[in-house]
């Protein structure tokens, strides 16, 4: 069974390029009917808020990633611990009382004067014992090749002279990064990593590890970066890439996957993805080896066909979602949730986001409309002598109307022959009268979603 992890670290909030990395090994985890596990890496007990980790988990619910198991590595000191006293007694890691001074001093001597990046195994064979300012460092031995199969980027080959002996438990008490989720992935039983690029010198340490526990290594994929469109990283991009502005936004949570799992997968030609099929087309072999390009536009367009295709309650749960986040109320109409119910349903495929819904469903909600620009550019050649004739006539008939159908919008057509006016155009001058645009649904749907406004609307004067 596969098995597989993402593995945050609360220092703030949940971004594009990490929900990426969440969504690949959430879509596998689900494809292969296999586990996802949600690890808190909060082991920098100085940086780690419980804000963030609360915000993680709300964005992941909110996309609809759920998860199997939960843990916060700030809760597993103790095991960590017994592995680095094992680690220890094995000879394959020690304890080293070095400072950055003295290694600085020991580079100098022996004509370095570059920045140190690697330390000098100074303390490997000094038996020195644990205490204040102590820290664990493992022995990473002879030199060698660490040689793993990466699922995307295939062959990698790092020789160990490229690394140090690297800390594995600090001076404060706690572990770094690379053993703590040696130590989890192991007896968490995760299969596969899937995580950035970055982490590709991290592996190599890591499998080191693994080896010197007697842990079986996991696979690893190694995703590539994603830009921005002007080709610098994501990571650097001036304005916001956290999942809270993209709901804010009023991008559906399962447009917002569909967008991201397309930065760096692929399947065909495909770019409009329904969450049941992409759980059931996603596989780590399409994982793509090239950079991902960022590009919101594309993202707003994905969403406007998640608008269109998405069930109405889906699209009416994250539209009270986007209400909520953005504090913005239901006016007028909007209260009486069947109305509400109605005009989300009529207006969310003309809409490209939850926002342009909110903003789209306001003529219709409110008593007092205003016309728009086109409609008032439009309106004076529209109350022609003959169209108004045409208007007001048409206006009667509606009002009496029993049903907003086909036998109305036969009578309208009568009615535009019998004055000499174009049917769009009695059409256009009704729609601009009702709705104070020039663009709408079907006029028959408009009539219907205002029938209990019809009368007011059709005597208002412009």
């Amino acid at each position: 069974m596969q098995k597989l992890r993402f593995a945050p670290s609360p220092t703030g909030q949940l971004h594009l390029g990490s929900a990426r990395t969440a969504i690949f090994n959430w879509l596998y985890a689900r494809h292969t009917g296999g586990k996802f596990v949600l690890r808190i890496e909060d082991t920098d007990l100085s940086r780690s808020q419980e804000e963030y980790t609360a915000s993680i988990i709300k964005d992941m619910k909110w996309m609809g990633m759920d998860y199997d198991e939960f843990y916060k590595q700030s809760e597993r000191f103790d095991i960590y611990k017994s592995y680095i006293d094992k680690l220890v007694a094995e000879g394959k890691a020690y304890y080293c009382n070095c400072t950055r001074d003295d290694l600085v001093k020991r580079n100098q001597a022996r004509g370095i004067y570059d920045e140190v990046t690697k330390y000098d195994g100074y303390c490997r064979d000094r038996n020195v014992q644990p205490g204040n300012g102590t820290v664990v460092r493992v022995n990473v031995g002879p030199e060698r090749d660490i040689i793993f199969k990466d699922v995307v980027k295939g062959r990698i080959a790092i020789n160990t002279k490229e690394l140090d002996d690297f800390v594995l438990w600090k001076s404060d008490g706690s572990p770094t990064y690379n053993f703590a989720v040696v130590i989890d992935d192991s007896l968490m039983g995760i299969t596969t990593i899937l995580r950035g690029e970055d982490h590709i010198s991290n592996t190599a340490k890591q499998i080191i590890l693994y080896e010197y526990l007697g842990f079986s290594i996991p696979t690893f994929g190694h995703l590539p970066m994603v830009f921005d469109t002007d080709r610098t990283p994501l990571s650097k991009r001036k304005g916001s890439t956290n999942i809270e502005y993209y709901r804010k936004q009023g991008i559906l949570p399962e447009a917002l996957l569909n967008y991201i799992a397309r930065l760096g997968w692929s399947h065909g030609n495909d770019e409009i993805f329904m969450l049941e099929d992409l759980i059931r087309v996603f596989d780590i072999t399409h994982l793509n080896k090239s950079n991902a390009v960022y590009d919101e536009k594309k993202m707003i367009w994905v969403n406007s066909k998640h608008m269109k295709l998405e069930p109405l309650e889906k699209v009416l749960a994250a539209f009270a979602v986007y209400l909520e986040d953005t504090n913005q109320p239901k006016v007028g109409r909007m209260q009486d949730e069947s109305w509400l119910r109605e005009a989300v349903d009529l207006l969310r495929t003309r809409s490209d986001t939850l926002a342009d819904l909110y903003r789209d469903i306001q003529p219709y909600a409110l008593d007092e409309y205003e016309l728009d620009e086109k409609a008032k550019e439009l309106l004076p050649a529209l109350k022609n002598p003959a169209n108004e004739k045409a208007y007001d006539e048409a206006k009667a008939r509606i009002l009496e109307a029993k049903a907003y159908d086909s036998a109305l919008e036969q009578a309208l057509r009568e009615i535009s022959e019998k004055h000499g006016v174009a049917f769009k155009d009695l059409i256009q001058r009704i729609r601009i009268q009702l709705t104070g645009r020039t663009v709408s649904p079907d006029i028959l749907s408009v009539m219907r979603l205002l029938s209990s406004v019809l009368s007011k609307r059709l005597e208002k004067e412009w």
